[in-house]
């Protein structure tokens, strides 16, 4: 595993690290970094350097502060440059297939880029549809960052990316895996809302959780991390599953849901 700097421009560096695979494997898998504390712009799922595949990571640490890989000042060359290292890591490497994994803000990050540049793997934690709505107050620091001003303007737009990406997608034969929980407040608010939009995929699969080990947003990812991994190995041997809406942990039968 390599550590490095992609310079997109003068003044925009992006932090990477690569592993190559190992043995005869061919699939590529891409990681998005979620928040994370005392440090959020630490990289995700490290834990991967043991798999076959060749792997990517890309750090959203921009002037020490993430940026869902999107914009500063609402200047969207920070998007601009993930999607040029994406595309030139894809190139380099020509893998047969390629997948897309991160949790919460790597989770939204994994869903965008991986329906903007047509990966056909995506797997994807407790997303956020509302990037603005969610940056301005969980983290208004980032959300001062990202748009300069946290104006209702500059919030309706980072809001709509996400959604509007999947509404014009119309490359529907991709594999999406998506992770949610009851306990998980923002089921209610970003995921269920949008599932119209992500049910046009021909492999949409839809895993819910309820727990009493999973009690709030940041336990679903870890609860259901061999699930996850379970998937990164088959999908690297190209083995595709179709679990559909699936249901997992001890507390549904007290669930009236």
């Amino acid at each position: 595993m390599t550590d490095c700097i992609f310079n997109f421009r003068p003044h925009l560096d992006i932090h990477y690290r690569y592993k190559p695979a190992s043995v005869d494997n061919q699939h590529l898998l891409i990681v998005m970094s979620g928040f994370n504390l005392p440090d959020p712009t630490i990289y995700d799922f490290t834990l991967l350097e043991h798999t076959q595949s060749a792997v990517l990571w890309i750090k959203d640490d921009f002037n020490g502060l993430p940026a869902y890989y999107l914009c500063n000042n609402m200047n969207f060359e920070i998007e601009h440059g993930v999607s040029q290292l994406i595309r030139s890591v894809i190139e380099l490497t020509t893998p047969s297939n390629v997948s897309i994994v991160g949790a919460s803000k790597g989770g939204s990050a994994a869903l965008y880029f991986g329906v903007r540049h047509n990966i056909k793997n995506i797997i994807t934690a407790v997303p956020q549809f509302y990037l603005g709505d969610y940056a301005a107050t969980m983290w208004p620091n980032v959300g001062d960052a990202m748009m300069g001003s946290t104006t209702p303007a500059a919030i309706s737009l980072l809001n709509k990316l996400l959604p509007n990406a999947i509404r014009r997608d119309r490359q529907t034969d991709k594999n999406i895996y998506l992770f949610t929980a009851l306990a998980d407040y923002q089921r209610e608010q970003e995921i269920l809302p949008h599932l119209e939009l992500l049910e046009k995929y021909q492999n949409f699969n839809l895993i819910e959780s309820a727990s009493p080990c999973i009690t709030h947003h940041n336990e679903v990812t870890r609860y259901n991390l061999n699930l996850i991994l379970a998937l990164i190995y088959q999908l690297e041997q190209e083995i595709i599953p179709r679990w559909g809406r699936i249901r997992n942990g001890s507390r549904w039968d007290t669930v009236q849901k």
